[in-house]
């Protein structure tokens, strides 16, 4: 059921036994899982069914550290979230690339102090494999070997630290429209637009929330009463609630100093380029294009790092996507006719290969990475000075791509350097740093066993409250370098089986 808070009445309170906040993949993943059990659910979305600016306006907040794109630009509120922000095209409808985590990245790491989750990839194989279908994707296999067909087939000859993988792709329709479906059409469920939630109420109980403030922007301001609360608003707004809450509650210890800290995004890097020693090389990169698997499942080739490589601890994650550098024909038409090269020489890189002739064209290859970046506690979500519409205090992201991290990064472009040897020349731009534009925020409330290392435990419970959860991308410890959507899909799984066992019983 799909309700509007514009149409509430002011001080009006609901009553419900679980509160979701955020009505991006992970709360309608977590809504959807609860449809038909034996408990009510309330789903808030600060938006609506279409961007408004009185709404978005809500994302802002200050920025510190290095240029990063702003609060703003980086966030989406409306149902679905920033999946609203995808920006890969697939045949003309809006998509992005998933892939799993991998392996090490649930695994402690030499020198990285606060690498590794509770559990590791094994427990969540089956939500991963669950999460493949309500992505709209094929199956559960991301190497190479599962792709490869006899025209089309992954290099020979590279160096042992690298191998290839794939992306697959999925369009936002395919995730979001049975989601909502699902919603609509649940007679436990309530869906309400337009409620932003701006606060906790724990009356006598300081290790309960007994309920959730809302505002609607121009309209009412009420309440929601509930059982069992999860934050899934993502990794600014989880931290933003969670840091007035402490402010107001002046909560220490069980986690409250890690609240808003060990931010991550996923800087893109392109400071590697490579020249293939031969024509059939560049012949033979079809593999590393968009292509349509036999079973319709889009996929499109990378190189990865192979698992062994991180024993030392001295590499972040990360896996390289192939952008062809045309002849310079094709450069003096995107300089001297731009509306003609954006339509046949796509920036996306992903469609080249699809182009029989393309090849001819084809005299190096860019190197896209997209890389890890390591959990720092200065990286961090703090409260501003300055307050919103409804008189929230604004997040303020302080954010670093620090001297460490970037050791690492140039220990991965070496090594791609280095195992490509056989297959063509890596000219390396030794200066370029990386983008941190991704979109993809994590690690504001930290997972963690024990509640001095983290914000919630495994099952994305606050250590500090009895009824308060959290989900999506902010729990992760580490964040690899894929796009969190797959893996936030499949926790959002994980932690749905959780809830029904504890408030659905």
């Amino acid at each position: 059921m799909e309700l509007d808070a514009k149409r509430f009445t002011e001080n009006a309170t609901l009553d419900t036994d679980i509160c979701i906040i955020g009505a991006g993949p992970a709360g309608m993943v977590l809504a959807s899982e609860l449809v038909d059990r034996q408990c009510d659910v309330i789903l808030l979305e600060s938006g609506g069914s279409r961007a408004e600016p009185e709404i978005l306006a809500l994302n802002v907040g200050d920025t510190t550290g290095d240029v990063y794109a702003g609060l703003g630009a980086t966030r989406h509120r409306a149902l679905g979230g920033t999946a609203h922000l995808w920006n890969s095209a697939l045949q003309g409808a809006i998509g992005a690339k998933y892939a799993p985590l991998d392996a090490p990245d649930f695994e402690p790491r030499p020198g990285r102090e606060y690498s590794g989750w509770p559990f590791g990839v094994g427990e969540l194989c089956a939500d991963y494999e669950r999460a493949q279908r309500i992505c709209g994707l094929g199956p559960f296999a991301y190497d190479a070997e599962s792709w490869m067909r006899p025209s089309v087939k992954s290099w020979t000859g590279m160096g042992g630290e690298l191998t290839s993988r794939v992306y697959q792709l999925g369009t936002r329709d395919a995730l979001l429209a049975p989601l909502r479906a699902s919603l609509a059409g649940a007679t436990n469920v309530r869906v309400c637009s337009h409620a932003t939630a701006i606060g906790f109420d724990t009356n006598s109980s300081v290790r309960r929330v007994s309920a959730v403030s809302v505002a609607t922007p121009g309209g009412p301001r009420w309440s929601v009463r509930a059982k069992w609360i999860v934050l899934a608003a993502g990794a600014v707004e989880n931290a933003r609630l969670l840091l007035a809450y402490n402010e107001a509650r002046s909560i220490t210890g069980d986690g409250a100093e890690w609240v808003g800290r060990c931010f991550m995004e996923h800087p893109r890097d392109r400071a590697l380029t490579l020249r293939p020693r031969s024509p059939t090389t560049i012949a033979s990169a079809g593999f590393y294009g968009l292509q349509r698997a036999a079973d319709g499942t889009w996929i499109v080739g990378r190189l990865a790092i192979v698992d062994a490589a991180f024993d030392s601890g001295a590499l972040l994650n990360a896996s390289a996507t192939l952008f062809p550098r045309a002849t310079r024909v094709r450069e003096r038409l995107r300089a001297t006719l731009p509306a003609l090269a954006a339509r046949w020489l796509p920036e996306s890189g992903h469609e080249w290969s699809v182009r029989r002739s393309a090849a001819s064209r084809v005299e190096a290859f860019d190197l896209l990475l997209n890389v890890e970046q390591s959990p720092h506690p200065d990286n961090r979500i703090t409260l501003s000075h300055r307050r919103d519409s409804l008189g929230v205090a604004l997040p303020s992201l302080n954010w670093e791509w620090r001297a460490d991290d970037h050791a690492r990064l140039r220990r991965v472009r070496e090594l791609v350097a280095r195992n490509l040897a056989s297959i063509g020349a890596v000219t390396i731009d030794a200066d370029a740093r990386p983008d941190p534009n991704a979109h993809h925020h994590a690690g504001t409330t930290r997972m963690h066993d024990e509640p001095r290392r983290g914000v919630v435990d495994r099952h994305g419970r606050v250590h500090a409250m009895d009824n308060l959860y959290v989900a999506g991308a902010s729990n992760f410890p580490t964040a690899g370098f894929a796009n969190p959507t797959l893996t936030i899909v499949a926790m959002s799984l994980r932690q749905a089986r959780h809830l029904v066992d504890v408030a659905c019983g």
